[in-house]
């Protein structure tokens, strides 16, 4: 994994290198999946909906004039959202083999969209740096919760793919805190976001987490610790700590 900082060449041929993996297939049915609540389907094509934007990310980072990055940036930015799209795909077909229905709409999708258009490229990539930590979080308590097979290894592999997304944006917003005060900015503007975040999917997935067993504050707790872990990649970089997903 590319993990120096301003090396956008290296993410770009990183992400590069992994844009030529298989199209998703179609999920064979799974007699161990007729157990499966039926909340989680709903759940999913919540996250499916999340996973299919990104258009302007990448006229803002071709577009942007931060010294910091530069057109290699913008192409690993566009490699980003590819993948991404890739990760609407892979939940599409978990969807569909639990029976459920893809959505066009829903209010906290449309919260991280909206967001996203009405921000600069900096506070941007903070949100989508906040849907990582998130979706990190999520999908392996979700795959934790279901019989080994196709769906859970789809949702595993999108887990390892958000831990290089969690670095790649750490990398950019490491190259923008530069000194005290704007670590502080940081800090403040990522939890009070990552607070927010961690409260509407709550809320929204509660009664896929009930009904697979998930209390919230596991969920809480996983992803204020992995919230943490991502604000010390930025604001203390000499520490460089480690990206784990705790098992327990």
């Amino acid at each position: 994994m590319v993990e120096r900082q301003g090396n956008w060449r290296g993410w770009r041929d990183f992400f590069a290198a992994r844009s030529a993996r298989p199209a998703p297939q179609i999920l064979a049915d799974d007699p161990q999946l007729a157990s499966v609540p039926k909340s989680l389907a709903r759940s999913l094509a919540v996250f499916q909906l999340g996973e299919s934007g990104g258009g302007t990310v990448i006229e803002q980072a071709s577009k942007t004039t931060i010294s910091e990055v530069d057109e290699h940036y913008a192409e690993a930015m566009a490699l980003f959202v590819a993948e991404e799209h890739r990760h609407a795909e892979l939940l599409a077909c978990c969807v569909r083999a639990l029976r459920g229905k893809l959505i066009r709409r829903n209010w906290t999708a449309r919260l991280f969209v909206v967001g996203r258009r009405l921000i600069g490229l900096r506070l941007k990539v903070m949100v989508l740096l906040a849907a990582e930590v998130v979706g990190i979080c999520y999908y392996h308590l979700l795959s934790s919760r279901l019989p080994d097979g196709e769906l859970k290894s789809l949702l595993t592999e999108i887990v390892w793919d958000e831990k290089s997304h969690l670095q790649f944006h750490c990398c950019f917003l490491r190259s923008q805190v530069r000194n005290p005060l704007s670590r502080i900015v940081f800090v403040a503007a990522w939890r009070l976001l990552m607070l927010a975040a961690a409260i509407v999917v709550l809320i929204d997935h509660r009664h896929a987490l009930q009904d697979l067993g998930i209390a919230p504050g596991d969920a809480w707790h996983r992803w204020m610790v992995y919230s943490r872990t991502a604000e010390n990649l930025v604001s203390q970089p000499r520490q460089r700590a480690a990206v784990r997903l705790a098992t327990r």
